[in-house]
């Protein structure tokens, strides 16, 4: 009687360790392609969705020794959110709404800066339901408005009377700019002053007060009120990278029609423009004091000829005009940056990557790299994963970044500022922290955003590193975008996903006074910096 009582207690703390337990196989599943062992069950299942993206990162997220930091018990999020998941299976219409609300819940507490979690919504047809738990912590930054809506502008400083920019022999202030972004290659056309419209109502304007206008000039009249009214259906605040395509054809193809006008700024925009445009600007301010501000780090393309021809439809030729506008202004910054330091007169550089949100790693020689001396710069740790347990980590190694690999330029020895705000991620924090890191270097601004790890465009890591993507966008269910190593910085070896990095001298940009009149307080506070040492 007390051995059948013993095989029924056995019995039943063994139906509840089978009911309970969590379907995360020791063994390695393939979450990194389209598998259907892993995914099939997701294609018509809220809960197998909410499964595959548990166990994928449980297998493969970088962090976990990080998030207990914060008190984040991953397993209690399985028996939390997994029922409810359960009740969307039943409802007969779930809106993507409701499942975005329930992934927030269920993924905002991780911290890695990258990630990006994307169900499909099956019931409704929806390809694409993205959460981002940084891009909506950052949300809650006391800087992020001013940093979502900010665009350099050195105006304030190129006026005569406020006098902070250097001028060349002529009096011409030392400024120079240009940008590849396709919202600015719009507005030059659409709000543009002498080019585009503006340009187009001046021709319409002369035309019109003709008394005898001849046949072409009658026709070119019609044509020009045409171009008018298809430019002025152009809505840059549609713009995004949703619409970003269909707006690049549609402009591209007014541009094509209407050649014969040849109106200024109405020119072909390469569509690689969405990932690769960019906007630089260089300025030399008082005190010999070389400002530096680029949007992103996509400068590779426009300085290395061959990666041009990679990126670029070089055969239009407008591109050649691009890519050589970008890749004067950095010139410029640059020589001037060396030649002023071989003539002892070099009173500083700052490099401004505020809103930068980073981009390819090979920038970093043209700009940090070209400060500092051969061999590469080191800006922190990094590990990987060795095993599908949570905490299979391999041991730290270093990581660098190559410095510019030119004998004409030298090592800089004065004071370099870089400045940030929460919209600084990815390669402007890896800037930010080798800047840090030298000793002629200072951070100021605010916090950046926190997204260090270093990322694979690919998923064909996975099987050597246990980490890395989950999925295939646009192919599986359940697509997780996520860095394949975690990153530490190099003094204190911390990791700061989701936190990011603060600066030295912390000053706010006072956002009425910079959309008043350009007068930038945080650019104020590093020119003080580099002007008096505090």
């Amino acid at each position: 009687m007390k051995t059948n009582k013993i095989m029924i207690f056995g019995a039943l703390l063994l139906m509840i360790a089978v009911s309970s337990c969590r379907e995360d196989s020791d063994k390695l599943m393939t979450y990194d392609h389209l598998d259907t062992t892993s995914f099939n069950k997701a294609n018509e299942s809220f809960a197998e969705k909410f499964k595959v993206a548990w166990n994928g990162l449980n297998q493969n997220y970088a962090l976990w020794d990080y998030e207990a930091e914060f008190g984040l018990d991953w397993d209690a999020v399985y028996d939390e959110y997994l029922p409810q998941f359960e009740a969307l299976d039943k409802k007969e219409t779930v809106t993507d709404d409701e499942v975005l609300a329930l992934m927030t819940k269920a993924f905002s507490p991780l911290h890695d800066g990258h990630m990006a979690v994307i169900f499909n919504n099956h019931k409704t047809g929806t390809k694409e339901i993205m959460f981002n738990p940084n891009g909506e912590r950052v949300k809650t930054r006391d800087d992020y408005h001013i940093a979502t809506t900010y665009t350099p502008s050195l105006k304030y400083y190129s006026q005569v009377a406020n006098g902070e920019v250097e001028t060349d022999s002529e009096g011409t202030p030392r400024v120079k700019e240009y940008s590849t972004l396709v919202g600015d290659l719009m507005k030059a056309v659409t709000e543009g002053q002498g080019t585009g419209l503006d340009w187009v109502n001046t021709k319409i304007a002369e035309l019109s007060a003709l008394s005898a206008p001849t046949a072409a000039q009658t026709a070119r009249l019609d044509s020009l009120q045409s171009l008018k009214t298809a430019l002025e259906a152009i809505d840059l605040k549609q713009l995004n990278a949703a619409t970003a395509p269909t707006m690049i054809n549609q402009f591209n193809a007014l541009a094509k029609q209407y050649a014969s006008l040849q109106v200024p700024a109405l020119n072909y925009i390469d569509p690689n423009f969405t990932e690769f445009g960019m906007r630089v600007k260089f300025a030399l301010l008082k005190g010999n004091i070389a400002y530096f501000h680029y949007s992103k780090h996509r400068l590779t393309p426009y300085i290395a000829d061959a990666v041009a021809a990679q990126c670029f439809n070089m055969n239009e030729p407008m591109m050649k005009k691009h890519v050589q506008g970008i890749k004067d202004v950095w010139a410029e910054w640059f020589s001037t940056v060396q030649q002023l330091h071989k003539d002892g007169k070099l009173g500083g550089v700052i490099l401004d990557v505020r809103g930068n949100g980073g981009g390819m790693k090979s920038d970093a020689g043209f700009i940090i790299g070209s400060l500092l001396p051969e061999g590469g710069a080191p800006f922190g740790y990094s590990r990987v994963k060795r095993g599908t347990g949570r905490f299979d980590y391999s041991t730290l190694s270093l990581n660098s970044v190559a410095t510019m690999p030119d004998d004409e330029h030298e090592a800089i020895t004065e004071p370099v500022v870089v400045m940030t705000n929460c919209m600084s991620l990815s390669m402007s924090e890896i800037t930010t922290s080798i800047v840090r890191n030298m000793e002629n270097g200072t951070h100021i601004g605010k916090r950046s955003m926190g997204g260090i790890c270093e990322l694979s465009s690919t998923n064909d890591t996975f099987s050597e590193d246990y980490m890395g993507h989950i999925g295939e966008r646009y192919k599986t269910p359940v697509y997780i975008y996520l860095p394949r190593v975690a990153t530490f910085t190099l003094k204190e070896k911390k990791i700061v996903e989701g936190i990011g990095i603060q600066p030295d001298i912390e000053v706010n940009l006072d956002e009425a006074k910079f959309k008043a009149t350009g007068q930038d307080t945080q650019l104020d506070r590093a020119l003080q910096f580099l002007r008096t040492g505090n």
